[in-house]
């Protein structure tokens, strides 16, 4: 009990470390164009890439304009669009999204396309990812799917490749390890006459009468990694259909 309670603890603290991750960052451009133009100019980066996935969002925080992804949408991305000051004419861009990988691509997508920039020397294309490995490694462990789908990506960084995979991991490690608990604290042993007739014992954990509770551990990450697999390839995959290029 007491390692299940130190693996609780770990999970705990990496949920908080995360919320507190997302709540610092995002990604900020300033344009010397109007809000206006840096609105039309983004609507159309949208158009390219997420066409029927996102819609403009009333809730500003305090910008001019807001652009979220829908439910169905591969991306996740909150796109807002104001004045740099009262002021100015200039606008500013802030990006905000699940990882902080998704803000950097999508402040790179964003740069290229309304700054104009020359390319980056140093940036790359990426290459499509394969829907087969990361579904089949997310079965094994769902942290190796984010490994897959981080690999040459601009979708992760470093930071949350290691956050994401830890947690996988020590919520894989509490559900499976109290289910077989569980299981184990229930299952029948081999009694003294047992022991001495040499009879068989009682099946193993995982072919007993508990042995659902076990699988059912199991899935549940896997389940869940599911739709993040899913959402990771597709996200890249579409990203890699436009040839942009990135630094990461």
């Amino acid at each position: 009990m007491r390692n299940f309670r130190i693996l609780s603890i770990v999970i705990v603290l990496s949920l908080i470390l995360s919320g507190i991750n997302r709540l610092e960052s995002a990604e900020v451009i300033e344009v010397s164009k109007s809000v206006e133009d840096a609105n039309i100019q983004i609507i159309a980066v949208l158009s390219k890439i997420d066409p029927d996935g996102y819609y403009s969002d009333p809730k500003t925080g305090g910008f001019i304009h807001k652009y979220t992804d829908k439910a169905f949408s591969p991306f996740y991305y909150k796109i807002y669009i104001g004045r740099m000051s009262q002021n100015s004419v200039d606008s500013i861009i802030r990006i905000e999204s699940s990882k902080r990988g998704s803000e950097k691509m999508w402040k790179q997508i964003l740069e290229a396309e309304l700054l104009k920039n020359p390319e980056n020397p140093e940036a790359r294309k990426i290459d499509k990812k394969n829907y087969f490995y990361s579904h089949g490694l997310n079965l094994i462990q769902p942290s190796l799917s984010v490994i897959y789908n981080s690999y040459n990506s601009p979708i992760y960084t470093n930071r949350d490749t290691f956050w994401s995979s830890l947690i996988y991991i020590a919520v894989d490690l509490v559900l499976v390890g109290g289910a077989y608990a569980y299981a184990s604290g229930k299952a029948p042993r081999k009694s003294l006459w047992d022991n001495l007739l040499n009879r068989s014992g009682p099946p193993e954990l995982h072919r007993g009468p508990d042995a659902g509770a076990i699988f059912g551990a199991l899935a549940v990450t896997r389940l869940y990694r599911m739709i993040g697999s899913q959402q990771d390839t597709a996200s890249h995959n579409k990203v890699a259909e436009f040839s942009y290029t990135f630094s990461f």
